[in-house]
């Protein structure tokens, strides 16, 4: 994905293959448990998110919040759709 909103360092890091979730986690300096913190989710959830498992928007919605990240920029993402 190539998106001028998101910072190089994050590109870099999805192209090598980390999830734009954690690739934004890690450049900002936090950990798994300071983003479950932040957006009121588990450790555990966030690293199941990370590992690339479906989740819902609304979970969306509060890691996008929680990280500063561009509005939509996980809606764009082919690999993270709505859970059933």
């Amino acid at each position: 994905m190539k998106d001028s909103r998101i910072p190089e360092p994050v590109l870099a890091a999805m192209s090598g293959g980390t999830h734009i979730i954690r690739a934004y986690r890690e450049h900002l300096g936090y950990s798994i448990e300071d983003l479950a913190v932040a957006c009121g989710l588990s450790a555990e959830e966030i690293q199941n998110i990370e590992s690339g498992l479906r989740y819902n928007k609304g979970y969306r919605d509060r890691i996008a919040r929680s990280l500063s990240m561009p509005v939509g920029i996980l809606e764009a993402e082919s690999d993270i759709s709505d859970a059933a």
